[in-house]
């Protein structure tokens, strides 16, 4: 009964954490239906000018946040960081009509959301076992996907008071501030296999300015970090202009909504994909005792990705038949491609130490933001003298530089790991002696 207790209070706290992550992708998307709403009501036409801010200041707070997961204590930060973005939300929900409320507003709101990010990716670590991550991983990932389709739905369901929908995030984020007292809080580093025999301990050590220079000198956390940002390129790329594409005639030529549902159903395979792929890097892990098969799935899948998305191009034209195959060769592209996902974050985990994993969730996402911004920048720079066709297969081409990242990441994951454990075995020799 005891350990029924501990399983579901872990349980409990861990879809805490998953609640924390859906809140925060809200947080980010929530006004973007309403923007023009929101500009005509303050007469200011320029208001996107305020959400470009708003992810200047994340970025920033993300790097300063991590540091402070990996220093201090998570759950005094996870207070800290509910109350500052809390706050501000329920002010602009109050008080709709001024303009610089709701520029501050949502300029505080982005420093409190930031800190989620990298608490995630520290505490997320603590509830799997190393072979077990995946499976917990693909959860994260979906969690990040869905929060911005959530938010996105949320503000579009206040149209006519876009104001209300902060209230209710508000209202939701009070909800989860009282429950975070009642959740619990792993100790950092307890499912390492180091650690595995050792009772009630406590894990004193803390980042440092010098362990983050090591990390980039670490070869399989380079390949992993740039693969992630050539991969996000052409993810970017198809969030802009599938849409678009399908509408026109050089697609589908269809209506925005029919090509907006299309887009949606086609990208759907991400969903499953992590779940199967996740779970597939767990299970062959576990098998071989070696997590570089996970770089192995994910550099295929990328490839693979790449592959099925060209082929989904070169089919489409103007027949029903043509269409269809279209919609299940990129349905299919999108699934393979999720092999990338989980299995990153897991070997991102399980080649850092216990107390670098707040700082590593900060440069996880720094790497995605300009992986996007250059998705953004390339993609705009080739349509003003390509059509769409054109520009989804020289952004295909990012897919291929990444998985290739993947493959020359495979022969450093061991090595690395290995570094990883003996630093953490050290260590567990180190408390045994005290205890």
């Amino acid at each position: 009964m005891i350990t029924d207790f501990i399983k579901r209070n872990s349980l409990t706290s861990l879809i805490f954490l998953f609640s924390l992550i859906l809140l925060n992708g809200v947080g980010v998307t929530l006004p973007i239906p309403n923007l023009e709403i929101i500009g005509r009501q303050y007469d200011f036409p320029l208001i996107g000018i305020v959400e470009a801010f708003f992810i200047i200041f994340s970025m920033v707070a993300l790097v300063v946040w991590g540091y402070l997961v990996d220093k201090f204590d998570r759950r005094q930060i996870l207070l800290m960081a509910n109350v500052i973005w809390l706050i501000p939300a329920a002010i602009i929900f109050f008080f709709p009509d001024s303009l610089l409320i709701y520029f501050i507003g949502r300029l505080i709101m982005a420093i409190g959301l930031a800190a989620f990010s990298p608490l995630s990716y520290s505490i997320i670590a603590d509830f799997a076992h190393y072979e077990d991550r995946g499976t917990i991983s693909a959860g994260l990932n979906l969690a990040w996907v869905g929060s911005s389709a959530v938010g996105i739905i949320l503000g579009a369901s206040f149209t006519a008071n876009w104001y209300y929908s902060f209230g209710v995030l508000a209202f939701l984020g009070l909800i989860l501030f009282c429950w975070q007292f009642l959740v619990k809080i792993p100790i950092r580093g307890v499912k390492e296999p180091a650690f595995s025999d050792i009772a009630d301990y406590q894990y004193p050590w803390r980042i440092n300015f010098r362990i983050i220079p090591k990390a980039f000198q670490t070869r399989s956390f380079f390949w992993l970090l740039t693969q992630g940002i050539f991969a996000l390129v052409p993810g970017t790329v198809f969030t802009y202009w599938l849409v678009s594409f399908l509408a026109s005639s050089e697609g589908m030529a269809i209506s925005i909504e029919q090509a907006s549902l299309i887009s949606i159903i086609v990208a759907s395979g991400r969903a499953p994909g992590y779940l199967f792929f996740g779970k597939l890097g767990d299970i062959l892990t576990s098998k071989y005792a070696n997590s570089a098969i996970r770089a192995k799935i994910a550099g295929l899948g990328m490839a693979s990705q790449a592959m099925f998305f060209f082929g989904a191009f070169y089919m489409l034209n103007s027949s029903l038949y043509n269409q269809l195959v279209f919609a299940c060769l990129f349905w299919i592209g999108s699934f393979v491609g999720a092999a990338s996902g989980p299995n990153r974050t897991s070997l991102l985990f399980n080649i850092s130490l216990p107390e670098f994993r707040g700082t590593l969730g900060s440069l996880y996402s720094l790497t995605d933001h300009l992986g996007a911004a250059l998705g953004v920048f390339v993609s705009t720079f080739f349509l003003q003298f390509l059509n769409y066709s054109s520009v989804f297969r020289i952004s295909l081409l990012f897919y291929l530089i990444a998985a290739l990242c993947w493959f020359r990441s495979i022969k450093h994951i061991s090595i690395d790991e290995g570094k990883i454990n003996e630093i953490l075995h050290s260590r567990a020799k180190e408390i045994m002696l005290k205890k």
